[in-house]
């Protein structure tokens, strides 16, 4: 038989299908993990669907989906040529190293080497399982039901809208059980020109039943539910504590008291055209007080000219940076007098209504609109001159634009900045109440008890939050701290479930208790992408459910840095790893770095990728016990296969055989004179196929059997004739039953 199976158009339509139901199942990572994007995973799905679909055997199928893998690593992962074994050595050696923490499920302290090579494995996996069920033994049913679950499960139990991937997932899974199902039904045609009418008007008929279906249910009107959400209901029994007032979700600036359920509001905020996508800043605040965030003593600067005033440095300071420029357009209902910025604002345009000035607030960062300017003293002197100061009237603007930068932070100029923070920064930042619980901070050591600098404790709090299990994301099941517990506290050894607010002002408290001065931040996510101008820029829609809290935590010399702590969110800031990369990629001096050696890493783009991944090769060797042992599998695995190799062929082939019933008769024949060849002995050169039925020493009844499928394939072959139904029927039977019969 060819390498390269006679695929038809039918079964690339239903492969297409079946990848855009699996990317249904993909779509939700970048929402509810830290996946950054979708496009290697993607790639393994539709390489996996390619290849199963052109390629008729299963063993050739598999060497090139390994050599796809490692390419796909390779290109995502490294910077070493392809070709080279440095790359496949550094894999092979991470993989040993973290395969005992894989088993013990902990995922945290994998590095992304091994993690990003056990799942794609896994995908790669479960993708040609589902290719062997869903496209070849056509068991779609239950693949579509339990996509339609899961997608219905995540829509219910955690922050994702699955409501369109529902609806596209109906689509695809109908269409392909329609085409799974006619392709069935016209395998036995003998004319391909009927069989082709067929399927063309069957599949027609089905796409239109389907159409019309859901327009109906997506036009129709909708009755709101008359029952109460059951969810918190049933997650709520026994919660401790006393369910607060429902809140909608969206920026408020009164955060005095945190915590307390709230429902999902979709309201648009507004539309922002930028090139970077960034967390939207709006304030930041400095006083924990137990229960929620205030402000401590401020400083004002009254600038009543913000067309032409710039700011320089007020975040950070000494990293390389990322011009952005976005323009936000506040369309919807709600507008706030609070300017929204992305990392760090350079200046302020274009804005609307034209007589706004702002009042800044120095220690905060935060720019509020006011309503033009007032005239504040008649000076008597000289000049005559007038002094204006903004207005008590606060101003919501309709649309600005900024010019901002935001960081690309160096993990050696951080990790190197000690702790000699300014007196100011002490004083404010490392404030906390005096009746906070001393488990807050017994905790918060036991996190950072093998850090050794403020940033890895930051770290080990950012990941121990976000990424240990033990804390689960929730915004409507959210008990309330009882009247005069702290609420940290509360959240960190009672309810372990919360959203933004809980995480963020957890991982504030926790580092201001190590003495590591920390501020409370707001403002808005990133946004859904919604399109892109002529100039390739993303057009995000900022809405209230996108409202958020993270934290800010200060870096002697270079200033404040943000962190995220929340589990469902994933922060835009870029990290540069360059811990272990012998010449410097920042112009930023750093002490006593300067000789350090280290291997070749390229241009350090494996570094990026995630703190803590890098295993040092001088502190780790592979045992030489697992070496031998994989050996040992492998070379025990090869003798067994090769002892076996002719009852492996003649499954392989019995398989074929069930595989390819709808093929020609010519074909199953070919295939069954193999098995025939296996369980017997092989045909002699120039010995026909009569010749041969007559001369093996087999069963009368069996000879028979042979004798009539041989005088069929003769006259199919040489009469150029295909077989009647009622024959090929008996035919399929014959084979069956010889097959049945046929023990190597």
């Amino acid at each position: 038989m060819s390498v390269w199976k006679r695929s038809t158009i039918w079964q690339w339509i239903s492969a297409l299908l079946l990848f855009f139901m699996l990317r249904e199942w993909l779509l939700p990572l970048q929402e509810l993990t830290d996946t950054g994007v979708l496009w290697p995973f993607l790639v393994i799905v539709a390489g996996v669907l390619v290849i199963d679909v052109a390629i008729p055997h299963r063993w050739a199928t598999l060497p090139l989906k390994v050599l796809g893998l490692l390419w796909l690593l390779h290109a995502t992962l490294f910077d070493a040529p392809l070709f080279a074994t440095d790359w496949l050595a550094e894999l092979y050696r991470h993989i040993v190293h973290d395969l005992p923490l894989a088993f013990r499920q902990d995922w945290g302290a994998m590095s992304i080497l091994s993690r990003n090579a056990l799942f794609d494995t896994m995908l790669l996996v479960l993708i040609t399982m589902l290719t062997y069920l869903v496209l070849e033994q056509r068991q779609g049913l239950w693949f579509v039901f339990l996509t339609e679950l899961y997608l219905a499960v995540l829509d219910t139990f955690l922050p994702y809208d699955a409501s369109a991937g529902i609806v596209r997932t109906l689509i695809f899974g109908f269409l392909l059980l329609s085409v799974s199902h006619l392709m069935r039904m016209t395998s036995m045609a003998t004319v391909t020109e009927k069989r082709s009418r067929i399927l063309f008007g069957s599949l027609l008929a089905s796409l239109l039943v389907i159409m019309i279906s859901v327009g109906i249910g997506y036009a129709a009107p909708k009755k709101d539910a008359s029952w109460p959400d059951p969810i918190a209901f049933l997650l709520g029994s026994g919660m401790e504590g006393s369910p607060a007032v429902m809140k909608k979700v969206g920026y408020d600036n009164n955060d005095e008291r945190l915590g307390g359920p709230f429902q999902q509001d979709n309201t648009l905020v507004f539309t922002a055209t930028t090139n970077e996508r960034s967390y939207w800043r709006g304030d930041s605040k400095d006083v924990y007080t137990g229960v929620g965030w205030e402000k401590g003593e401020r400083e004002y600067e009254a600038i009543l000219d913000p067309q032409n005033y710039e700011w320089k440095n007020e975040l950070f300071r000494g990293l390389e940076t990322k011009k952005v420029e976005a323009t936000l357009q506040f369309n919807g209902p709600q507008q706030f007098a609070t300017v929204f910025y992305p990392g760090q604002l350079n200046k302020i345009s274009n804005y609307a209504p034209p007589n706004a000035t702002v009042v800044y607030d120095k220690q905060n960062q935060q720019l509020e609109v006011r309503a033009g300017k007032i005239n504040l003293i008649r000076a008597t002197g000289e000049n005559g001159r007038k002094e204006y100061g903004p207005n008590t009237l606060l101003l919501k603007l309709n649309q600005y634009k900024l010019d901002a930068e935001v960081p690309i932070v160096s993990e050696k100029a951080v990790i190197t900045a000690g702790t000699d923070y300014p007196d100011e920064i002490r004083e404010r930042y490392l404030q906390l109440p005096a009746n906070l619980p001393p488990r807050v901070k017994e905790l918060a050591q036991s996190v950072t008890k093998n850090a050794k600098t403020p940033y890895e404790k930051v770290r080990a709090i950012e990941n121990y939050l976000r990424t240990g299990g033990k804390y689960k994301y929730e915004t409507k099941d959210v008990p309330v701290a009882a009247e005069g517990q702290d609420f940290v506290d509360h959240f960190l050894f009672e309810s372990m479930r919360g959203y933004c607010d809980h995480f963020s002002t957890s991982m504030a408290v926790m580092l201001r208790s190590l003495d590591i001065p920390t501020r409370w931040v707001k403002g808005f996510a990133p946004g859904q992408r919604v399109g892109s101008d002529e100039q390739n820029r993303d057009i995000m829609e900022v809405r209230n459910k996108d409202a958020h809290s993270w934290v800010e935590v200060y870096f002697p010399g270079y200033g404040w840095i943000p962190f995220e702590a929340t589990s469902t969110f994933v922060s835009p800031v870029r990290f540069n790893y360059d811990l272990r990369t012998s010449q410097p990629q920042l112009p930023i001096p750093v002490p006593d770095l300067e000789n350090q050696t280290s291997p070749d890493r390229g241009d350090g783009r494996f570094d990026r990728l995630e703190e803590g991944d890098a295993i040092p090769q001088k502190r780790f060797s592979i045992p030489w016990q697992v070496n031998v042992a994989l050996f040992i599998v492998a070379a025990g695995a090869g003798f067994l296969a090769w002892r076996r190799r002719k009852e492996i062929q003649i499954w392989w082939l019995r398989r074929q055989i069930d595989l390819d019933k709808s093929n020609k008769y010519t074909d199953r024949f070919n295939l069954l004179l193999r098995v025939m060849e296996r369980v017997y002995t092989r045909r002699q050169s120039g010995e026909t196929l009569r010749e041969y039925a007559s001369r093996i020493t087999i069963p009368a009844d069996k000879r028979q059997d042979l004798r009539y499928l041989t005088e069929m394939y003769e006259r199919t072959v040489y009469g150029y004739k295909e077989l009647e139904q009622k024959a090929r029927s008996v035919a399929e039977q014959l084979i069956e039953r010889l097959l049945r019969q046929l023990k190597p």
